[in-house]
């Protein structure tokens, strides 16, 4: 039996907007590096956020899902010259908490 929402109540929490924001961390050949992080930046959800000159990127990721997490490191492991990607952070909340005011 389902019951009907009630009038002002919120969505149940599975079918509420999420926020997911994860931190990954991109190899690539050295030589490669300037290219691979102008290609990050291009796509949707990623932004570059600290390189190293032997290869190593760390990418911020923000999805309105895991999937969308998922879609995108698959399209970083795509790029020429990376040569693996790892998910190191990941995490998930209401994206209404983004709108919440933050106490000093």
């Amino acid at each position: 039996m389902t019951l009907p929402p009630t009038s002002g109540s919120s969505p149940p929490a599975e079918l509420a907007p999420e926020i997911h924001i994860a931190g990954v961390l991109v190899h690539c050949r050295p030589a490669a590096l300037a290219r691979v992080e102008r290609s990050v930046a291009a796509l949707e959800r990623a932004e570059p956020f600290q390189s190293s000159d032997d290869g190593k990127l760390v990418v911020v990721v923000e999805s309105a899902s895991s999937a969308g997490v998922v879609e995108t490191i698959d399209a970083m492991r795509e790029l020429p010259g990376v040569l693996d990607v790892s998910l190191v952070y990941q995490h998930a909340e209401p994206a209404s908490s983004l709108e919440q005011e933050i106490d000093p």
